[in-house]
């Protein structure tokens, strides 16, 4: 229960501020654009291993450790620069008449982004979706390091419980292991067609 959480906060956050970001990155132009299409790439540069300590002091001066916002706000913050690239490639292949035909009858910046662009890109969405969901679901660093109480352990972590120093169950482990790929492989399966169409589309323009 605890990765079902995990998972699915950090992806409706994820994917909520990338498409906010790329929203204002693909049809808006301001002072200071390049610097933040540049500062996401950079972003995708930035390795978990590289900040590990200064998150963990980050973390523990918020008085965040041992919560799940310790797990839920770094994941989504390594997955919100690639998330958000991924994003505006789609929203940049939407044809600018549509977004100007509802400015003239009446629509707001935020009432084109809820009427037109989310609808109208699910499959990216349910793409970003996908990723993130299997980075977070199987990532296994910042789950054993910032989370100590084993009740608020992920499944990656809570696995380690059947390896020791002297001897391992493979028997146990390895059926816990399958069982814990089972969510993320019937969510692409279910997923498929979107997952499909969102990379494809999202892939065209950059």
């Amino acid at each position: 229960m605890n990765s079902v959480i995990v998972t699915a906060l950090t992806c409706v956050i994820t994917v909520f501020i990338s498409a906010w970001a790329a929203y204002g990155l693909s049809r808006f132009e301001f002072k200071g654009k390049g610097f933040f299409l540049v500062l996401c790439l950079g972003g995708l540069m930035l390795t978990p291993q590289v900040s590990l300590m200064p998150l963990y002091s980050i973390i523990q001066s918020l008085g965040l450790y041992n919560t799940y916002w310790a797990l839920i706000l770094p994941y989504a913050a390594y997955r919100i620069p690639f998330t958000i690239i991924l994003i505006r490639s789609y929203f940049l292949s939407i044809s600018k008449e549509l977004e100007e035909a509802a400015y003239l009858d009446g629509c707001t910046s935020f009432g084109v982004f809820f009427r037109i662009f989310l609808p109208m890109s699910v499959p990216i969405l349910v793409t970003s979706g996908i990723l993130t969901a299997y980075h977070t679901w199987n990532e296994f660093m910042f789950a054993i390091i910032f989370i100590d109480d084993e009740n608020l352990r992920t499944i990656p972590a809570g696995l380690m419980q059947f390896r020791d120093a002297l001897q391992t169950d493979w028997g146990v482990l390895l059926a816990g292991l399958t069982i814990s790929a089972a969510p993320i492989i019937i969510l692409f399966l279910l997923m498929q067609k979107y997952f499909v169409r969102g990379i494809a589309s999202g892939s065209v323009k950059g």
